[in-house]
């Protein structure tokens, strides 16, 4: 449990935490910061990702990870991060305290997400702290809906999701449909669901708003192009108010007049980091169609399921979502083992205690999530696909298991975003057969550590009608 006013203790030093060895911290650099920061932590840089995946980097953490358990316990491990001492939570009940805890104590605002959003938009939730951070919340959780199944706008979304994904499964979807096409549905789903049917077209808003976050990567390195920056956030802004003036009552932007605001909540600043949270969604929708297309069992649960709510409900119905409970739950096991966002970022603001040691305040704190979640020597789910670890609770129960994070920092569209992966993988179960190319998944074997969207083709073919059969002609002699 942590506590502000714990015994004193230097981390490392005193009977304090256990030190990474400079080869060890090399390694952790090679193996687990650079990976991320050369395919892009806020934005994919297609051509590296590509690369990477290639070095097969998921595998390669764990390994890591196994390894300085082994050598210094279950403590965490202070190791040198991409911005100074770290603490690399390595036991399970070590992440649930972190998540667990106040973000008053462990917050969230670190300094990768401070410069990385100063490009993008430094008044978003996630950049923030104390009063800024409790009023931007509690306008997020408002018109995010959070905490709750089911969205008030749900029923046009999932109309809205039915249609964008519906344009995908024509003819061509027979040749395969790239990630990159997905996304696109995705980017449009979220300008008429976020903004409004005005913005649906709008797709220098998404252009704009893609060349800031790939600035963002750069975490402010690059101070040469601060000024030009700025400007690229001016015009997205400008685009966006033209949205937020006159708002469209069945988008997020019509539910902001009703939301609790005050001078610090900047309104108009949250909408990124929604954008962002659908890129998120994006691929664990990508990733759970990889996964029905090779697990015929699944795929045949999955695809019952959505015929069985559409025979009793209607299709793209709020209804019917309710009852898909085992679709949102392989999107939620995809997310889990190729996770999203594969590292979760804390920052101390008062000394925390670790059992028998106690670290100062002011330290970084790293809950590599993705490796919690393939931890084989702790889950004996580790490496297959099992959505029935999150219907019978299992993996909900688990704190160090949490692709959206958990507690008081857990995203407050998770339920939205939810939502908006079942309605899009619905439609594709719905009288089809799905395919898939470019990535060895099987069955058979533990799924791979490491997934390359790059290559992946994802084919759908329609289920063809039974031919009509014309009896034969009757003789006359037996008429």
């Amino acid at each position: 449990m942590s506590t502000a006013n714990g015994a004193r203790g230097g981390a490392g030093g005193d009977g304090g935490l256990p030190v990474a060895s400079a080869g060890e911290n090399l390694r952790l650099a090679l193996v687990y910061f650079l990976p991320d920061h050369l395919k892009g932590v806020f934005h994919c840089r297609p051509r590296m990702a590509r690369l990477v995946a290639r070095l097969d980097p998921g595998r390669r953490r764990l390994e890591a990870m196994r390894g300085l358990r082994r050598r210094h316990g279950r403590g965490p491990v202070v190791v040198h991060g991409t911005c100074g001492p770290t603490l690399l939570v390595l036991d399970a009940e070590d992440a649930r305290q972190v998540l667990s805890g106040p973000v008053d104590v462990y917050a969230v605002d670190t300094w990768e997400k401070v410069n990385g959003f100063a490009a993008v938009q430094p008044d978003a939730l996630v950049a923030s702290h104390g009063r800024q951070r409790t009023a931007r919340r509690a306008f997020n959780d408002a018109v995010l809906d959070a905490g709750c199944d089911v969205h008030r706008l749900a029923g046009h979304f999932l109309r809205v999701v039915g249609e964008e994904a519906r344009t995908l499964l024509g003819p061509e979807a027979e040749a395969g449909l790239t990630a990159d096409m997905v996304r696109e549905r995705f980017e449009r789903i979220g300008r008429r669901c976020f903004l409004g049917e005005a913005a649906a077209d709008d797709t220098e808003f998404s252009r704009l708003l893609g060349e800031l976050l790939a600035e963002a990567n750069w975490m402010g390195a690059r101070r040469w192009r601060t000024g030009r920056a700025r400007r690229t956030r001016r015009t997205m802004m400008q685009r966006q108010s033209r949205y937020l003036c006159d708002a469209d009552p069945r988008s997020l932007t019509g539910l902001f007049r009703s939301a609790p605001r005050g001078p610090e909540t900047a309104p108009e600043s949250q909408l990124t980091q929604w954008f962002m949270a659908l890129a998120v969604v994006h691929s664990a929708v990508v990733q759970t169609l990889a996964l029905l297309a090779t697990h015929p069992e699944h795929h045949g649960r999955a695809a019952a399921e959505v015929a069985e709510a559409d025979r009793q409900h209607g299709p793209r119905t709020v209804a019917g979502f309710q009852a898909m409970p085992y679709v949102r739950a392989c999107i939620q096991d995809a997310a889990r083992l190729w996770a999203p966002v594969p590292s979760l970022l804390r920052r101390t603001t008062a000394e925390t205690r670790w059992r028998a040691a106690v670290a100062p305040g002011g330290m970084n704190v790293l809950v590599p999530a993705a490796f919690h979640a393939r931890d084989d020597e702790r889950l004996d789910y580790a490496h297959r696909f099992a959505p029935e670890k999150w219907m019978d609770g299992t993996a909900e129960r688990d704190w160090a298991v949490s692709p959206f994070s958990r507690g008081e920092a857990r995203c407050s569209g998770m339920e939205l975003g939810l939502l908006l992966a079942t309605g899009f993988v619905a439609e594709f179960l719905r009288g089809g057969e799905l395919a898939v190319a470019g990535v060895r998944l099987t069955h058979r074997k533990p799924l791979p550590h490491t997934f390359d969207a790059t290559r992946l083709r994802i084919g759908y073919r329609a289920h063809r009608a039974p031919a009509r059969t014309v009896p034969p002609p009757v003789p006359e002699s037996d008429r």
